[in-house]
């Protein structure tokens, strides 16, 4: 009966871990999105706006706010793209200072990352990756569980993926899960995918 209830336990976690991720839409940039070919990754590389154009949000009607741009100041590309906390660098921003988001494609499969001040680097990371669906998926994935996942508790992850639009910008694509359940009995949740566009400079 141990075994049997173990089995029950390793069974639901990994049902979950399979088809409870965070998965990837492009239903509200379709018409925007370019397919890359893997041969064409490189188009990435260049230097971008830190704060967005436009957003594509996969929940609801596209509001009237999803295309001013001062009502997306608070998003940063870089630490968006990154997933890192921006905290700190909102309060050392200066605002005589232009800050870009600047990508350099090393290969098919390895992408760095810089944030830039006046063209001088002040953040850079480089991550893997992998063309896929005529994109480049990102090797950031984000995974936090609380209590027992899926007994008393839930996990959240998040992933990312950019492309380009047709008219060059950069598109970062990132999709979210939070699933959560008591004794096997999935409980509420939710999911959705969050795209920005940072015009090309």
């Amino acid at each position: 009966m141990k075994n049997q209830t173990i089995n029950i336990i390793i069974l639901t976690v990994l049902s979950f871990t399979i088809f409870g991720c965070a998965s990837f839409t492009k239903k509200r940039f379709r018409n925007e999105v370019v397919n890359l070919e893997k041969v064409e990754l490189s188009k990435l590389t260049g230097n971008y706006s830190l704060n967005p154009i436009r957003r594509y949000y996969s929940l609801g009607k596209e509001g009237a706010n999803d295309k001013i741009s001062d009502s997306l100041k608070k998003n940063n590309g870089y630490y968006f793209l990154t997933n890192e906390r921006k905290s700190e660098f909102d309060s050392l921003k200066k605002s005589e200072s232009e800050y870009l988001l600047s990508l350099n494609l090393k290969n098919a499969s390895k992408l760095k990352v810089e944030l830039l001040e006046n063209s001088k680097v002040i953040a850079d990371t480089i991550f893997e990756g992998k063309h896929k669906n005529g994109m480049f998926y990102i090797e950031n994935k984000y995974l936090d569980c609380n209590g027992i996942p899926f007994l008393f508790g839930g996990c959240r992850n998040n992933k990312r993926r950019i492309g380009l639009t047709k008219n060059g910008n950069l598109l970062i694509n990132e999709a979210v899960s939070n699933e959560g359940a008591l004794l096997f009995i999935i409980g509420s949740g939710y999911s959705y995918n969050l795209t920005y566009e940072y015009k090309r400079r």
